[in-house]
């Protein structure tokens, strides 16, 4: 069976199909891109590695698990790169209603080719709902504008801000929801749960990004036991 509030360190294939049909309140997720990503100087002094798990096939097959386990009326939220948008968009819309698209307006952006591309400063989120589920608050517009994370303080490297998964989370779900995250990488949704009220479940393949999310959610934690 699945606990709740843990990170499997596991191909989320594998263990989504633990999780009972129609259990999951909201998914929020950034799945492995399809492009190998890897930082931009390309060096033996690299960063971060190539992701182990960026393979279209993997994403692609996840979104007919999502949709078994996410329940009615409910949402899944899926990041994505302009370059491979469409296809996100073609796979998914197989599946749920696709209601929205949020531009999240992170400003700055790679170097890329200086000479001709302009600077890629958003990246997207795919709105798909089952069935229909209702937004919480104020109906926002769909550009979103919240700070990238300082490159020297990023643990993963598609890290997003903790703030820009908040908001999605209390956009579209309530407290005590749970929400399923089978990209997990450094543990961001988990962290963006616990200070939101809300149950995860994670799945991460790699060991090490596993391990940084679980030092992360103990130092969330312990701070949220502080100011309670």
């Amino acid at each position: 069976m699945i606990e709740l509030n843990k990170i499997y360190n596991e191909d989320c294939l594998e263990g989504m199909k633990r999780i009972p049909d129609a259990s999951i309140d909201l998914v929020v997720t950034d799945p492995p891109y399809g492009i190998k990503y890897q930082s931009n100087m390309r060096t033996k002094s690299e960063k971060f590695d190539v992701l182990i798990n960026d393979d279209n096939d993997i994403r692609f097959i996840s979104y007919l698990e999502l949709f078994r386990v996410l329940k009615e009326n409910a949402c899944c939220i899926v990041f994505a790169s302009w370059k491979n948008f469409a296809d996100d968009y073609k796979q998914l819309e197989k599946l749920f209603t696709i209601r929205n698209t949020i531009i999240w307006y992170k400003r700055g952006g790679g170097m890329g080719d200086l000479k001709h591309s302009l600077l890629t400063d958003y990246e997207i989120a795919i709105i798909c709902h089952k069935g229909k589920c209702p937004i919480r608050g104020k109906r926002d517009g769909s550009v979103w504008e919240v700070t990238k994370i300082n490159p020297n303080k990023m643990q993963h490297p598609t890290q997003k801000p903790t703030e820009l998964i908040e908001r999605l989370i209390e956009k579209f779900s309530d407290e005590g929801d749970i929400v399923l995250d089978p990209f997990l990488g450094s543990g961001t949704t988990a962290i963006a749960c616990i200070n939101t009220n809300r149950n995860y479940i994670g799945f991460e393949l790699d060991k090490h990004y596993c391990d940084i999310a679980n030092e992360r959610i103990q130092k969330a934690l312990a701070e949220k036991a502080v100011s309670e």
